[in-house]
């Protein structure tokens, strides 16, 4: 992102290839600080780099509640002056799209740097890089009172854009091609400049607040857990593989060789009823992780409560039904990392549901070399 334009080069790719915005770190929270007061979203930002502040505002854009079929980061040394770009159709920017530029300055965001990223966007036109946008959003930390103004009266944003592009010593339109920078005038001129606004950080922060990315990003509580599910009467799909370890486990233990037996069994039929609720509380904290955490958080759980109990695990018993029962008490009695912004919420049959998750994936068994 540079406050200049630099002489396009059409032979040049449209835009420099990114990834898409890093998947934060799992370790959402910090040890404690003492006498700090915790600063408030709006202060967090302006601390943000600009390369975290580019990804902020891309969880925000596929947040907006748009029709966009993709939100794509441009950002970087030969972005054209579109650093998110969310396109409404699969023709990209050579269909319709909105372009948010992102500009994190200590000071404040003036005219000034906003006309040489406007001038980029006509001349990326002109080479037919894209189409114009249908909007073009500046987002920045904080907007001069004087660009908020010009961008609210677009006549004058314009006039005043002309101004300075005539304007005698004007550096604006240097380093680029005579026959460009006419087309790119009038390109200019027949422009409605009223696709020309700023973000609202209010209205930024508060959209941003519905992402799962949020905590991440500054700190925040997360909403409470809705209660786990009660588990069907009959088993589905998706519980097969641990369900059936268990059987194992029974047919082993008592001789049973019926679902029907297993559940008639004073003691295998709670056994079993106990395990299924465990289940279906770590299924609900994997589903309140997918929609309210970063991608990775659950999995680090996960993996947390496999490396504590697979020595458990891997050890001589002499039933299965002993493994199971001492990896289920290895998981209670383990002590998590308060690093995971999720082990507040992990709860016993949490941990034990885990257990039978790993097993339903394929991670542990419970009968092996004894049932032999």
């Amino acid at each position: 992102m540079t406050s200049s334009v630099e002489n396009p080069d059409p032979s040049e790719p449209l835009f420099e290839p990114l990834p898409d915005a890093a998947v934060p770190p799992v370790v959402l929270l910090s040890p404690p600080m003492k006498f700090a007061r915790p600063l408030r979203p709006k202060q967090r930002l302006q601390h943000f780099s600009p390369d975290e502040w580019e990804e902020f505002i891309y969880e925000w854009a596929r947040a907006l509640g748009e029709p966009y079929v993709d939100v794509a980061r441009f950002g970087g040394a030969n972005d054209r002056g579109a650093d998110v770009a969310a396109f409404f159709t699969e023709q990209g920017a050579e269909g319709l799209w909105d372009c948010y530029q992102c500009k994190h300055y200590e000071k404040a965001l003036t005219a000034a740097d906003a006309y040489p990223e406007m001038l980029k966007i006509f001349v990326a036109v002109v080479l037919k890089h894209y189409v114009m946008p249908r909007r073009y959003v500046f987002v920045a930390p904080k907007t001069g009172t004087g660009l908020t103004k010009l961008l609210a009266q677009p006549s004058k944003l314009k006039t005043q854009f002309f101004a300075t592009w005539h304007k005698a010593g004007s550096k604006l339109t240097s380093g680029i091609d005579a026959t460009v920078l006419t087309k790119a005038e009038q390109l200019a001129q027949e422009t409605d400049f009223s696709c020309f606004k700023a973000g609202n950080l209010d209205d930024i922060l508060e959209i941003h607040a519905t992402t799962r990315h949020h905590a991440f990003r500054f700190g925040t509580e997360l909403p409470d857990r809705p209660a786990a599910p009660t588990p069907p009467e009959e088993t589905t799909p998706s519980e097969t593989q641990y369900v059936r370890k268990l059987l194992d486990v029974y047919v082993e233990k008592y001789g049973m060789r019926t679902w029907p037996d297993v559940k008639r069994h004073h003691k295998a039929g709670d056994h079993f009823q106990r395990q299924r609720e465990a289940f279906y509380a770590a299924e609900s904290l994997r589903v309140f992780a997918r929609d309210h955490v970063p991608d990775g958080t659950y999995e680090k759980l996960e993996k947390e409560i496999f490396d504590g109990v697979v020595e458990v695990e891997q050890d001589d018993f002499g039933t299965g039904y002993a493994r199971l029962n001492s990896v289920l008490k290895a998981a209670t009695h383990m002590q998590l990392q308060q690093a995971n912004i999720l082990t507040n919420f992990v709860d016993t049959n949490d941990r034990k549901g885990l257990c039978h998750q790993l097993a339903n994936d394929g991670h542990l068994t419970w009968c092996q070399e004894e049932s032999r």
